[in-house]
């Protein structure tokens, strides 16, 4: 299972949760995100990962609830 690309911006880490559903940022990406992460809406951050590793490839971005789900 892919792991979830949910930003803990506070402890500068990723979340170690499996994905379950994609979800829209505010840049306009789909995100693989936990359901924890798709339930905090405006309130989560997400970021782009080099792997299954926990070294970031880009900046984080805010998520934004959508009306329709990518998945």
């Amino acid at each position: 299972m892919e792991r979830c690309e949910g930003y803990y911006r506070l402890e500068n880490r990723r979340c170690d949760r499996g994905g379950s559903r994609d979800v829209t940022a505010a840049n306009g990406e789909t995100y693989f995100v936990c359901a924890y992460h798709a339930r905090q809406g405006w309130a989560t951050s997400v970021a782009r990962w080099h792997g299954e590793s926990d070294v970031r490839a880009g900046a984080p971005a805010d998520l934004r609830p959508s009306l329709h789900p990518a998945a």
